[in-house]
């Protein structure tokens, strides 16, 4: 028996970073009222197995340290343990977006031996929308999409919300790309017009490199300016 509880003391723990089983790495950002911009980071693995809290897990974005959350979630159609299965960081992102740190943006999580390092571009970028050529009723628009290079979603459906005076109205389809928006204007339409793009919840950021993580994702709320388009 003494031999048994012995062998059980010296049994391998295996509570390290790299034992995590193929990990994600999910970057979630954006411009939401009225918190600000912010930032979230979450490591998962594909599997469920066995509890390890990692209490030395750190995550930096750009070499920003972000803040380590800890307790459970509960939620109607899904929970889970930021001490034991889900790795979750969060960070006011204010102070990075408005400073000039290059088009490229790195996320890292590390324990200090196993690092998981996601690259993307334009993380903090605000987006907007320019009117390109002559426009007229009954005629396509074409809006620049700017910086560009964004990742579109292809079953994703997009609309232009139009105010005209006191009325909106929806418009589509609605053409995008990584560097334009396209749509047609109604006929009857004339004068200043503003239009919204809707659906930018298919537009993520572009992931440049995954390094460590079985699979690695980037996405973003994109909160972009009406653009006011003057209609002959």
């Amino acid at each position: 028996m003494i031999l048994f509880l012995l062998a059980c003391e010296d049994a391998p723990k295996y509570d390290k970073f790299a034992d995590v089983f193929e990990p994600s790495l999910t970057v979630n950002a954006g411009a939401v009222p009225p918190n600000g911009e912010r930032l979230q980071v979450l490591v998962n693995p594909a599997r469920v197995g066995q509890c390890r809290a990692l209490p030395e897990l750190t995550a930096n974005v750009d070499g920003v340290v972000m803040t380590r959350l800890h307790g459970k979630v509960e939620k109607e159609s899904y929970g889970y343990d930021r001490d034991c299965s889900v790795y979750e960081f969060e960070l006011d992102a204010s102070g990075i977006a408005s400073r000039p740190v290059g088009e490229k943006s790195v996320v890292t999580v590390t324990d200090g031996v196993t690092t998981l390092a996601l690259e993307t571009k334009h993380l903090f970028a605000p987006r907007t929308l320019a009117v390109q050529g002559e426009v007229a009723a009954g005629g396509e628009v074409v809006l620049r999409w700017s910086p560009g290079g964004d990742v579109i979603a292809t079953e994703n459906s997009f609309a232009i919300e139009l105010v005209v005076g006191e009325e909106k109205r929806r418009v589509a389809p609605v053409t995008v790309t990584v560097e334009e928006v396209r749509f047609t204007l109604p006929a009857d339409v004339h004068g200043p017009v503003t239009a919204e793009l809707l659906g930018t919840a298919g537009i993520a950021p572009p992931l440049v490199a995954c390094n460590g993580a079985k699979t690695c994702s980037v996405s973003r709320v994109f909160l972009v300016p009406p653009v006011e388009i003057v209609v002959p």
